[in-house]
């Protein structure tokens, strides 16, 4: 089965259960039937612009209904999805672009200026599509275009298999330019097997999707394992907390994933005091590690337990933290998924023991087959058979798995390794802090000590001094930060997880 093919499944096995509804779409509702026909009508257009088995078509979208039809269209007829980040400058997206080669190009209004200067930048486009807006009308409007083609179901000319590949997803690359992991329709299965596994997703689940589709977290972690489960979806752009709050409980919402620092803006809003969570199965963190504090304050304030995990764009969910142990084993990702087999390994690729710190390598169905036309990087990357995925960590005792950071974030001070994540726990122990990051400083005589850029519950209740006094006994003398830089929030990507790139670039301008 392909994964496009779920979607004709749901059509037929329960036609009338309800998919979908599209709150930033004019209030869009569409059950299993109702959405499959939509799904085949896009097939059918993309076929008319002679789109066939392994051509791109690229997203540049808000989160949205055609964003999903777009998906599982391409899925049906055995295209290769290309979605990009909206928030990047026009020509980062032009970079992909012309890389990707996509025959057809499907773009919200509300970037209608970024499409207007990347048309003039490549030639590799044959179709552009607009969803909503008026702007550039030359362009067909996705919604009443697609209405004119058939519903019944798409014929592709060479069959589709999960061994196909599904999507292009790009992440930053070791040189500067992107780097697109190809995942196939099997990864994509793996992975929401897994997510059925760890947290047993049924048909009643009603998934709250407000993360941007582009990026693998929300569409591996909210979108695609609650399409396999027969659940439903609600779209709804993150605005704000008090606005999440009201739609959690006027749509019934069971379940939602999200980063950290959404889930503390919710726990901070005015009407986190009297929301009823009482209908929610779980909440779902990814992206970054969740702090202790909000887990026990969703869990003791209002009964609602934290799924976590750890995964990237080249392997999706990897490990996965069962709901049972948030509290316990807080501060862990969990343990390995079914399918996948983990090590922890030195720098030689040799298994490093038990509690000791090494860079984790993977392999299993769920594991990207490599990075769009980068033979060398692949072959780099996937070294003796396993994918080397560049993050740190260890395992305790009991199997956990316990994240130290990325190896590139690796902080060596005369000699001796220091890992981010065991300052930032150290430093986020402290009552008055918020939030910390550790990254490298220069020095001449120890080639690099740490700082740390920390956030406050409350302005100016801490010194520099004082922080460092509180550190001191809680971890060693050559881990403690030699300057201290107290911020009002730190700069993030979409998905809100700190940036240490910049953060390193404002030491380098101080």
């Amino acid at each position: 089965m392909n994964v496009g093919q779920w979607i004709s499944q749901r059509a037929a096995t329960d036609p009338n259960r309800p998919f979908l509804k599209d709150e930033d779409g004019g209030m869009k509702s569409f059950d299993n039937r109702q959405f499959n026909g939509r799904t085949n009508r896009t097939a059918h257009a993309l076929l008319s612009f002679g789109v066939k088995k392994g051509d791109r078509v690229s997203v540049i979208m808000l989160n949205s209904s055609e964003f999903l039809e777009i998906f599982f269209a391409c899925a049906k007829i055995g295209a290769i999805l290309v979605p990009v980040n909206y928030r990047l400058a026009a020509p980062e997206i032009a970079y992909i672009i012309n890389d990707a080669t996509p025959k057809v190009v499907a773009y919200t209004a509300d970037f209608a200026e970024k499409i207007a200067s990347l048309k003039g930048e490549t030639d590799a486009v044959s179709a552009w599509l607009r969803h909503s807006g008026e702007s550039l009308p030359e362009d067909p409007d996705i919604t009443s275009f697609v209405e004119a083609f058939p519903s019944h179901e798409p014929v592709p000319e060479q069959e589709v298999t999960a061994d196909d590949p599904l999507l292009i997803m790009y992440t930053s690359g070791t040189t500067g330019d992107p780097r697109g992991a190809v995942l196939t329709h099997a990864n994509i299965i793996f992975d929401s097997v897994h997510n059925l596994i760890n947290f047993s997703l049924t048909k009643d689940f009603r998934s709250l999707v407000t993360a941007p589709l582009y990026h693998v977290g929300p569409l591996g972690a909210s979108t695609t394992p609650v399409v396999y489960a027969g659940g439903s979806l609600v779209l709804k752009r993150f605005f704000n907390s008090s606005e999440i709050i009201k739609l959690i409980m006027r749509e019934r919402i069971n379940y939602m994933f999200t980063v950290p620092v959404m889930y503390q803006m919710m726990a901070d809003a005015a009407e986190w005091e009297t929301a009823d969570f009482s209908h929610v199965h779980y909440f779902f963190s990814g992206a970054a590690p969740m702090p202790v504090p909000v887990i026990k304050r969703y869990q003791e304030e209002k009964g609602v337990r934290f799924a976590q995990g750890y995964g990237m764009t080249e392997a999706l969910q990897i490990s996965a933290l069962a709901l049972s142990d948030s509290i316990t084993k807080a501060g862990s990702v969990g343990k390995e998924n079914f399918h996948v087999m983990l090590r922890i390994v030195d720098d030689n690729d040799n298994d490093v023991a038990t509690g000791r710190t090494g860079e984790i390598v993977i392999q299993g169905p769920n594991i990207f087959t490599g990075y769009w036309k980068k033979p060398a990087e692949t072959a780099e990357a996937m070294r003796g058979g396993w994918f080397h995925t560049g993050d740190m960590a260890r395992k305790d005792d009991d199997g956990f798995l316990f994240l130290e950071g990325r190896k590139k974030e690796l902080i060596i001070c005369s000699g001796i390794n220091i890992y981010p994540a065991e300052v930032e726990k150290a430093i986020q122990s402290i009552m008055e802090v918020k939030e910390s990051a550790a990254v490298g400083l220069p020095d001449a005589r120890r080639g690099e000590v740490v700082a740390a850029f920390v956030s406050l519950k409350e302005p100016n209740t801490l010194t520099e001094q004082q922080l460092i006094e509180r550190l001191t006994g809680k971890i060693a003398d050559f881990k403690l930060p030699r300057k201290v830089f107290f911020v009002d929030d730190f700069p993030r990507n979409t998905q809100g997880k700190i940036l240490k790139k910049e953060l390193k670039r404002q030491l380098v301008a101080q």
